[in-house]
């Protein structure tokens, strides 16, 4: 028998390989604090003169206001009012969560099919998907345009949500993810009797949500900032979304600090229900990038 010796490393020498690593640890969440601040920083301010009294209070040109002179919480009512933000708060909501429900549910059918389905073209079809990921979406705004002309949806929610509303860098998130899922597992689904439909909906989804909450947490803000697709087909002020609101106090309400008040309050105002959302699926995001990056 040979016997194994066991050497124990002294606690003065393990304390000295540790610290390099403590010390980069720091450095790491000092770099990463500082560029948090500053990439905070601007929102900040933004809020601080949201806040600025309206009434007797004239700030000085060139000086950057840390604090506010008074805190005046009415700024936020007087923009909602002025601006219609609930208006543009309703149409907003509205087109966000029907464009990313209805697109989260295209991408996921269409991923797992050209994931787990085989058939003839099914290449050719992946080719196809690649190539419209090399044309920008502004290059199609022309044809949409006159498309939902053609039908007479100008103006309406269908011409608001329906273009666009498959997202090829959505369907390959999805196929990326359930190419890694083994086959195993839906071969026992069939096996125990499970549809199609059943083995998208009860099986598939629940595996992908991870996936589904990184695209509809993106898909949403990019839905809540959009402004050029909807200036183009609604001529309707009752559909204005929240963006096409925000122009009021740009343009048609007038000028001086007041008016960059009211819109700091208005600006902040259309922040929170994209923080409702992003900390509702701030969980399943992180996790969902950590799934799309393991290939």
């Amino acid at each position: 028998m040979i016997k194994r010796r066991h050497f124990s490393v002294p606690i003065e020498e393990k304390n000295d390989r540790r610290l390099p690593h403590v010390v980069l640890k720091v450095l790491i969440v000092l770099i990463l604090s500082v560029l948090a601040l500053l990439q905070l920083f601007p929102f900040y301010l933004e809020f601080i003169q949201s806040v600025q009294p309206i009434e007797g209070f004239t700030p000085v040109d060139g000086k950057v206001y840390f604090w506010p002179v008074s805190w005046n919480w009415s700024n936020y009512i007087t923009a909602i009012q002025e601006g219609d933000l609930l208006t543009g708060l309703r149409n907003t909501l509205i087109v966000s969560c029907s464009f990313t429900i209805l697109s989260a549910v295209i991408i996921l059918v269409v991923g797992y099919v050209l994931s787990k389905k085989k058939f003839k073209g099914r290449n050719i079809i992946t080719v196809a998907l690649l190539i419209t990921m090399m044309v920008p979406g502004q290059l199609l705004m022309i044809t949409n345009y006159q498309l939902v002309s053609s039908l007479h949806w100008t103006s309406t929610f269908a011409a608001l949500i329906l273009p666009g509303i498959v997202n090829v860098s959505g369907i390959f998130l999805v196929k990326a993810f359930m190419d890694s899922v083994p086959n195993e597992v839906l071969e026992a689904a069939k096996i125990d009797g499970a549809g199609e439909v059943r083995t998208l909906f009860q099986i598939v989804m629940p595996m992908c949500l991870p996936v589904l909450a990184t695209y509809f947490i993106m898909t949403f803000i990019a839905q809540w900032n959009d402004y050029l697709w909807p200036m183009l087909v609604t001529g309707n002020e009752d559909l204005y979304t929240i963006q096409l609101k925000l122009v009021f106090f740009g343009e048609g309400g007038g000028g001086g600090w007041r008016e960059a008040f009211l819109k700091s309050a208005a600006l902040i105002s259309t922040l929170l229900p994209v923080i409702v959302v992003y900390a509702v699926c701030q969980k399943k995001l992180i996790g969902g990038l950590n799934i799309s990056g393991i290939k």
